[in-house]
């Protein structure tokens, strides 16, 4: 494949990621974000399974299966590299954390730029020990860091230019609109990468420099199944952790998803850039296989949650709008509309000097449904026994105007 080729692909690429993490980063709220950023124990939880656990099931994997080194080497850095923008999309997609998701990739990105290197360091050691390429080089020393350094820049500058948009035009409808583009833009990747995983699969005519032995396809099967391991049990472990830690349902989802989708592309670039020949096809095989575990996987974890009440959308609404609308926007718009509620001032002001009897009662009855409207604020119709407090004040406010108005008549 041409030179040209690569960077026009690797342009468009990193254009399509910038949009997506950015549409991602607008949706979210500068409030929501700036708690998240604050949700200690949630973000820790989420970056120990990142860049602990799931390396750790990785290596753990290998030595089960005694994967060959191109598989394993390439496995370990799937592991070893944040999901980044896919891991937002998901969660956006399906109602968890959004807030929670677009904190972690922004935590997770810049201590890749530490962990990834210092996990293939360990792995790779503990798994095949001076471990070279076909060419004789060494694993670290064959990575390409560069297309890494580059991705990892993206993302960073994209949630930088999502959330100063997002306070910006902070508005419903803005993030509304920036949802819709982040969710064309991540279908375009998709789309692009799949061509991409056909146009450039052969255009180089390698021979194999030696490595390991190709793989017989009798081994396929079980090869396949080791590839997809680390997603499914780090997706059990990190919920299990979650449910222990008591994190709230939705951040529970995001958690796990944070944990498990992985930067397969890191991992194609990585393949590439450290074999050739039967070694590169084996290699290759990786990226392709867990990012399709990792898209059946974590599509039905998040659609068990959904249905069992743990994401942030009805666990009765219809599917096609589930993954259509955005619960993310609904519920910071409807804690906003709450906050302006309760600073209202529900009480009338009280211009007669008389004091008499029935504005006492008035008042004392006023404030006895201020504090009952506190004890409703855990009950599912929030919004309709509000409504109902409302009338109810005014009707004694006009009841207590009534009687006013009558004394005036008579003391006439």
């Amino acid at each position: 494949m041409s030179k040209a080729f690569d960077i026009t692909a690797q342009v468009i690429t990193n254009l399509l990621l910038f949009l997506l993490v950015m549409g991602l980063a607008s949706t979210v709220s500068i409030k929501d974000m700036k708690a998240q950023l604050k949700n200690c124990k949630a973000i820790g939880l989420g970056l120990f399974c990142q860049f602990f656990l799931l390396p750790f099931i990785g290596w753990a994997v290998i030595e089960m299966f005694s994967l060959p080194v191109p598989v394993g080497i390439t496995l370990l850095v799937v592991v070893s590299s944040p999901g980044g923008s896919y891991s937002n999309w998901w969660c956006s997609l399906l109602n968890a954390d959004l807030a929670l998701s677009v904190a972690m990739t922004t935590f997770s990105t810049i201590l890749s730029v530490a962990f990834l290197p210092m996990n293939l360091l360990i792995y790779s050691y503990a798994a095949y020990g001076d471990a070279t390429t076909s060419d004789g080089q060494s694993i670290l020393g064959s990575l390409n860091f560069g297309v890494i350094f580059i991705s990892i820049a993206v993302v960073i500058s994209a949630i930088a230019f999502g959330m100063f948009a997002s306070a910006r035009f902070a508005s419903a409808r803005f993030h509304k609109f920036a949802n819709i583009g982040a969710n064309i833009s991540g279908i375009l990747l998709i789309l692009f990468s799949v061509v991409l995983s056909f146009v450039g699969g052969g255009g180089d005519d390698n021979t194999n420099n030696g490595g390991a032995d190709p793989m017989e396809p009798a081994d396929d099967s079980i090869v396949y199944i080791a590839i997809a391991l680390p997603c499914l049990i780090g997706l059990l472990v990190s919920t299990v952790l979650a449910t222990l830690s008591k994190l709230p349902l939705p951040e529970r989802l995001t958690t796990a998803v944070e944990c498990c989708y992985q930067n397969t592309g890191i991992a194609t670039s990585a393949a590439i850039s450290l074999f050739s020949g039967d070694d590169l096809q084996q290699a290759a095989r990786v990226p392709f296989v867990y990012g399709l575990a990792e898209a059946i996987f974590i599509g039905l974890f998040l659609i068990i949650g959904w249905k069992l009440g743990w994401s942030k959308a009805p666990k009765d609404e219809k599917f096609c709008k589930v993954i259509v609308k955005s619960y993310e926007i609904e519920s910071t718009s409807r804690v906003e509309d709450d906050e302006v509620f309760d600073n209202e001032d529900v009480r009338p002001d009280d211009d007669d000097d008389d004091g008499d009897d029935e504005a006492v009662d008035y008042d004392k009855e006023s404030n006895d449904k201020i504090a009952q409207e506190d004890d409703f604020q855990d009950t599912p119709d929030r919004e309709s026994q509000k409504r109902t407090l409302r009338d109810a004040n005014t009707s004694a406010l006009m009841m207590n105007m009534s009687g006013s108005s009558d004394n005036f008549v008579e003391n006439a």
